[in-house]
């Protein structure tokens, strides 16, 4: 996969301003990428269900600037004082680091390369990162990283991908932190387009880019309470991702269609669905709430109890680990999920459209879904999604997995400086008294996808 356009100025002195922390041999290569974060309009804890989404890549970008070496090693420095630096062997399985470590979505993105590629011999390559998408913040910084090293280590080592099939293996890469997440994020950091969302459909991937309306813009608003995937988090999004798969496993079961095992697979094999009657159909044939033990889970699929909780929760250091004292909620997050498909679907069209006001009717029933169905939105999130809309604000929502993080808000550009004030007086003076927020709100903009430069070429 070989991409040369998407930087501006400030990125290629960015790039060129790590190259003497980088240590490479005179003459050698060294290339450069920039993946963005992003920010989902709508479409949240939809993708791990292969269901659609709809986001845009934000012009806040990672860099990664990298040069074979011959020690067989990736030697990782992170322009950030605070993230130490890391060099780790390559072999066939890389072991983790701690759970946490920043360094581990670098394993991953290597993992994924080694896993793809497993009759090359690959070379090892000195690395340094230079992330600009903020941290923890619901904007995908971990996946902005994975999609920048994967390219990187690809590039040093002359290797090529097409972009779907690229996404797809970051996607699956990711999955050795411990998150079981879905392909949006890596998508829309290779796919993103200047001026555009992205409606991302899933299995197969498909991407498809729509025209952000003149008139829209988009404030995002972190929250400043950390959503970190790979630390305190990563139980109650790999618990949702449980209740989801189990609530299509019945649902198939009821409907008699085979091979069901997320809920993307009910709405495929139903082209006429709808989410009121699925919802209705799993209210009938389960109760609302199943042990976390999948013993009553068992019963109404028919099988053995010990396969269903391999199949569900997996094996090893990535096996989900579910609170026995807490009931599985079925019916509530295949509620959430049905809706929100037919909500996305929806938004494509009035976005294209330029029906901003309808679009940003669904963000605001995307919220109260979030927060009442799925359970994943926290008073803080809650507060700065009103702030937003006393501002003037069209709709708003969390954006990202929840629990923290941020919100993205969808307002006319008129009004854009109204809905920052009254977020920065509503949510900011109160919980942050006497901080300057400049830092943790913004007018982000829908940007490009990831790209590849060489910095120097080969003597």
């Amino acid at each position: 996969m070989t991409l040369s356009d998407g930087w501006d100025s400030d990125e290629l002195a960015r790039a060129e301003r790590l190259v003497d922390r980088i240590g490479a041999d005179a003459g050698a290569q060294i290339v450069a990428v920039r993946a963005p974060g992003r920010v989902n309009l709508i479409g949240e804890h939809t993708d791990y269900s292969g269901l659609p989404v709809l986001p845009v890549a934000i012009d806040r970008s990672t860099i990664v600037i990298a040069a074979a070496n011959t020690t067989g090693e990736i030697d990782v420095t992170n322009a950030d004082p605070a993230w130490q630096g890391r060099r780790f062997a390559i072999e066939r399985k890389i072991p983790p680091y701690e759970t946490g470590d920043w360094a581990n979505y670098v394993k991953a993105s290597i993992q994924g390369v080694i896993d793809h590629f497993p009759a090359h011999a690959l070379r090892g390559a000195s690395m340094v990162v230079d992330g600009r998408v903020p941290p923890a913040a619901g904007l995908s910084s971990s996946s902005a990283l994975a999609v920048s090293t994967a390219l990187a280590f690809m590039a040093v080592n002359q290797l090529e991908l097409d972009p779907l099939e690229a996404a797809t293996m970051v996607a699956r890469s990711e999955r050795y932190v411990g998150t079981h997440g879905g392909g949006m994020d890596q998508a829309a950091s290779i796919f993103g387009r200047r001026d555009h969302a992205l409606f991302i459909e899933f299995d197969p991937l498909r991407v498809r880019a729509i025209k952000m309306p003149a008139n829209a813009a988009l404030v995002v608003a972190d929250s400043r309470q950390i959503a970190d995937k790979s630390g305190t988090v990563r139980a109650e999004y790999n618990r949702r991702v449980v209740e989801c798969s189990l609530a299509a496993r019945i649902l198939g079961r009821a409907l008699k269609l085979d091979g069901v095992t997320i809920l993307g697979d009910v709405v495929r094999a139903l082209p006429g669905w709808n989410a009121s009657d699925l919802v209705e159909k799993l209210a009938v044939t389960s109760p609302a709430q199943l042990g976390a033990d999948l013993k009553d889970a068992a019963n109404i699929l028919g099988v053995m109890q010990n396969a269903l909780d391999a199949d569900l929760l997996g094996q090893g250091p990535t096996r989900i680990a579910l609170d026995p004292t807490r009931p599985l909620e079925v019916l509530k997050r295949a509620r959430h999920v049905l809706t929100e498909t037919e909500r996305v679907i929806r938004a494509a069209t009035v976005l294209e459209a330029g029906r901003l006001e309808e679009m940003g009717t669904l963000m605001d029933a995307s919220h109260q879904s979030l927060a009442d169905d799925f359970e994943c939105s926290t008073h803080r999130l809650d507060a700065l999604v009103e702030c937003a809309r006393r501002g003037g604000a069209l709709g708003a929502r969390l954006t990202g997995a929840g629990f923290g993080g941020s919100i993205v808000a969808l307002c006319d550009v008129s009004n854009a400086d109204a809905v920052i004030e009254s977020i920065d007086h509503g949510y900011y003076a109160k919980h942050y008294p006497g901080t300057t927020p400049k830092n943790w709100r913004a007018v982000l903009h829908a940007g490009p996808g990831a790209s590849v430069v060489d910095l120097r070429a080969t003597a």
